[in-house]
């Protein structure tokens, strides 16, 4: 008998999901507001307060962010291990709600180090509940629903980075920013840890499992243990190229709305919502698109997607002409515009496709006693593509290549990217003419 399979939005109505759900929403959500206010307060208001250039303040914020995923995620994994994750949940949103408190301190002096200092302590919170979120789904969600859970999480942390930029950045600024800010970060990490109450109980699966407190044996031992388990580290390399892709399009996104199509900030905002409207869109039709089998199947597809249209994205970008910016209306004025604006919905929903399918099959293919610490083993190699993404941008961008031409060239390695995957879903039509051109060695 086949086991029926619900519409993934009924998991929404489920205490199994739900409070999950609202958690990380809530917290991507709040990582978002706070890194945006705090990123537009600095260039506006307070770059004058130390003798560095402009974009490296922006380098130093992001670097401060994403370091603690390198550094305590691979402890935060072991731990999580050990202990009821409902329980540890509860304390990092706890943990936010002091964090947010230093938060609102910093807003109000506008005190640059110690904005940089709660930006780190956000980013050491973030890193804490990142094993979290991901290893408790299978603990709480059927076989059968795991692939639309994924869904639903990828899909909702892609919405809520857009919409907390976008209340980030247009709120801090104004007359009374900081203050509606400040009630705003405190307000939503109170609304997270009150959800964290109702998520049910997930048991530690290894609750004598030690715990490594020097983190770079840490690190060393979680890949090790992440190499040993092949299924499950091809899932973690596929899941950091789709890292690496992203915080190249993030990145150069700016440039390229200002260079390559001449437009204002406001264009930027559409552009930055169409890409995580589409990452959600690709998130959540996964559930459907793959029948609700946790595989490979879908993965190389989105790649081969991703590649197709980077090529399209070439041929719409017009060669600019013209003094001055353009703004929204202007842009949506021009059929070109909306071609654009579709290539990008539909680069990040061939992207949403890549990713979720992977994130499934690394928490089925993760030794279930150590599920956590394999996904601290994918956060870390995340945030090391990532960094790694930024040299690439950096040397190709200093071989004279253009910011269009470093976006296509990036995403253009989807093409090997979905031959390599494909070779692991021999079922699939793609699967086996990737077989065909790269036949794999003995298993």
């Amino acid at each position: 008998m086949t086991e029926h399979r619900p519409n993934q939005f009924a998991l929404l109505r489920s205490r199994r999901f739900l409070p999950l759900f609202l958690v990380q929403f809530l917290g991507a959500f709040n990582d978002q507001v706070y890194q945006k206010a705090f990123v537009a307060l600095v260039t506006y208001r307070l770059a004058d307060q130390v003798g560095v250039p402009l974009a490296m303040l922006g380098v130093i914020a992001s670097a401060l962010f994403i370091l603690p995923f390198a550094v305590v995620t691979p402890t935060a994994g072991q731990y999580a291990d050990r202990v009821d994750k409902a329980v540890m949940m509860r304390f990092v949103k706890a943990w936010e709600i002091v964090v947010m408190g230093l938060a609102v301190i910093g807003y109000h002096t506008q005190n640059i180090y110690f904005l940089y200092f709660v930006l780190f302590l956000m980013g050491a919170q973030s890193a804490v509940f990142a094993p979290i979120k991901y290893a408790v789904l299978p603990q709480y969600l059927r076989p059968h629903e795991l692939l639309g859970g994924n869904g639903l999480v990828q899909g909702s942390t892609f919405l809520a980075i857009i919409f907390g930029t976008i209340l980030g950045n247009e709120l801090i600024l104004t007359e009374y920013g900081v203050s509606i800010v400040s009630g705003v970060v405190v307000a939503i990490a109170v609304a997270g840890f009150v959800a964290s109450l109702y998520t049910p109980s997930a048991p530690a699966s290894a609750p004598h499992e030690p715990v490594d407190w020097v983190f770079p044996r840490a690190i060393a031992r979680l890949m090790d243990m992440a190499w040993q388990n092949r299924p499950a580290f091809r899932a973690i390399l596929a899941i950091s190229w789709f890292w690496f892709l992203g915080a190249t399009f993030l990145s150069l996104l700016p440039a390229y709305a200002k260079e390559e199509l001449g437009a204002d900030e406001s264009v930027l905002t559409v552009l930055l919502a169409a890409f995580s409207i589409g990452v959600a869109l690709g998130a959540v039709a996964s559930e459907r698109l793959g029948r609700g089998r946790v595989g490979v199947d879908l993965p190389p597809v989105g790649a081969l997607g991703l590649a197709v249209m980077a090529v399209e994205l070439w041929f719409a970008t017009p060669v600019r002409t013209g003094p001055g910016l353009i703004d929204r209306a202007a842009f949506f004025a021009d059929p070109q515009g909306w071609r654009i604006l579709v290539d990008f919905v539909l680069i990040a929903a061939f992207a949403g496709m890549y990713v979720t399918p992977l994130n499934a099959v690394l928490q089925s293919e993760a030794t279930p006693s150590r599920r956590a610490q394999f996904i601290a083993a994918s956060n870390v190699m995340d945030a090391t593509f990532m960094v790694v993404s930024a040299g690439v941008v950096a040397v190709l961008v200093g071989m004279g290549l253009g910011t269009t031409e470093v976006l296509v060239l990036v995403t253009v390695s989807g093409l090997p990217m979905s031959i390599l995957v494909a070779r692991y879903a021999p079922g699939t039509r793609l699967g086996r003419v990737a077989l065909a051109l790269w036949p794999r060695g003995p298993q």
